[in-house]
C-alpha cells in the first residue's frame, strides 16, 4: 500500500499549502474586506479543510492536527509525541489526499 495516496505532485503541494495555511487563513477570514467572490473561495477552502478534519478517526485527528495546525516537523512529532516516521507521513498523505478529493482537485 506504499503508493495508496499518490497525487501529482503539484496538486500535493497546493493542498498541503493549504492544510499548512488554514489556521492563518482562517484568522484572516474573519476580517476579510475583499470582494465576495474572494471570500466565498475562502469560506470553501477553511469548509472543505474542517469537513476532512472532523471525518478522521481521533487519533489520526490529532497527528494531522499537529503536522499542519501546530507545524510539527517529523523529527519533533517523533521525539515529543513519540509518533511514529511511517505514522507521520502516512497521515500526512492521507490527509493531503483526502483534502484533494474534497477540494475537488483530483
Amino acid at each position: 500500500m506504499r503508493n495508496k495516496y499518490k497525487i501529482p505532485w503539484h496538486v500535493r503541494q497546493f493542498v498541503k499549502k493549504e492544510l499548512l495555511d488554514y489556521k492563518a487563513n482562517k484568522k484572516l477570514l474573519k476580517n476579510y474586506k475583499g470582494d465576495t467572490r474572494g471570500l466565498l473561495i475562502a469560506s470553501t477552502r477553511i469548509y472543505q479543510i474542517e469537513k476532512v478534519l472532523n471525518g478522521l478517526n481521533t487519533e489520526d485527528k490529532e497527528i494531522a492536527e499537529l503536522i499542519f495546525l501546530e507545524h510539527y516537523t517529523q523529527a519533533k512529532a517523533e521525539t515529543t509525541e513519540h509518533i511514529p516516521k511511517s505514522l507521520y507521513y502516512t497521515i500526512m498523505s492521507k490527509v493531503i489526499y483526502l483534502t484533494a478529493i474534497e477540494m475537488e482537485l483530483i
